[in-house]
C-alpha cells in the first residue's frame, strides 16, 4: 500500500554504497528501465537480510522503486531539455525539486508512449503524494461535470489503481530540476518536493518560502533553499 511517510526527526533512510551498485547494474542492464516489481521486492529482501542492516529497519520495496524512479528521472534531466521550458534546480543536501507544470485533461486508453510522448504524474488519494502513470485505463464523467481517470500508476500492478479527478489530480510530468538553474526558483514558486522519512520517501507539492543564495562550486548549487510541504504544513 502506498503510506504517508512519518512527520519530523525520523531517521532517514539510506542505502549502502554496494547496493547503489548494485542497482545501477539493473539499469545499465534494462537500458535505463524500471524493473518489475518482483525484481525490486527480490532486491529489497537481499538488502534487508544483508549483515550490515542487522538490527536496523527492512528495506521496503517502495524504497527501491523510488530510487530506481529518482536515478531514472536525473538520467532523462541530463539528456533531455524541453524547449522554453526553464527547469530550475533546488537542492540542498538530500531533498530533490522538480518544477511543476500546469494540470492537464488526457482521456482514457492513452499510455505515456502516445499523444508525442507527453508524460504524465497523478496525485494518489491514498497519502497525497504524486507518481508517474503508466497509463490511464478508463473514465467516468459526473452530473457535476468533473472527469475523472482511473490511473495505473508506475510501478505498480493493478490492485493499486485509483480513480482520480483529471483537474486536480492529474498533470504533465513535472520536470527534472538542474543545478546551474537555482536562479529562476523563487519565493512562492510551486515545486514538487521529495520528503524522506524513516520508511517512506515520497514526492508532495510544496511551496517555496525562502532562498539562501550560495556560491556553487565542484559540487554543484549549494544555495538552500527553506520550502512549507502542502499536505501536512511542515517545512524544512
Amino acid at each position: 500500500m502506498m503510506g504517508r511517510p512519518p512527520a519530523g526527526g525520523a531517521p532517514v533512510f539510506r542505502f549502502f554504497p554496494k547496493e547503489v551498485q548494485e542497482m545501477e547494474k539493473f539499469l545499465e542492464d534494462g537500458k535505463a528501465a524500471i524493473p518489475p516489481r518482483d525484481t525490486i521486492s527480490s532486491l529489497a529482501e537481499k538488502f534487508s537480510a544483508a549483515p550490515e542492516r542487522a538490527g536496523k529497519t527492512l528495506v521496503q520495496w517502495k524504497q527501491v522503486w523510488t530510487w530506481f524512479q529518482n536515478r531514472k528521472y536525473a538520467q532523462k534531466a541530463k539528456g533531455t531539455k524541453v524547449p522554453g521550458k526553464t527547469a530550475t534546480s533546488a537542492r540542498d543536501d538530500s531533498r530533490a525539486k522538480r518544477v511543476v507544470t500546469n494540470s492537464v485533461a488526457v482521456p482514457s486508453g492513452r499510455t505515456d508512449q502516445d499523444a508525442s510522448e507527453m508524460e504524465f504524474e497523478a496525485k494518489s488519494s491514498r497519502d497525497g503524494a504524486w507518481y508517474d502513470v503508466a497509463s490511464f485505463v478508463t473514465h467516468r464523467m459526473f452530473e457535476s461535470g468533473d472527469p475523472e481517470v482511473r490511473v495505473r500508476f508506475s510501478g505498480f500492478g493493478a490492485d493499486e489503481d485509483e480513480w482520480v479527478n483529471v483537474k486536480k489530480c492529474v498533470r504533465q510530468r513535472s520536470l527534472p530540476c538542474e543545478a546551474s538553474e537555482c536562479v529562476a526558483l523563487l519565493s512562492g514558486d510551486l515545486v514538487l518536493c521529495f520528503q524522506e522519512g524513516k520508511e517512506h520517501a515520497l514526492y508532495f507539492d510544496a511551496h517555496v518560502l525562502d532562498a539562501q543564495r550560495r556560491r556553487h562550486d565542484a559540487r554543484g548549487c549549494r544555495c538552500r533553499f527553506l520550502v512549507r510541504y502542502d499536505h501536512d504544513q511542515s517545512e524544512v
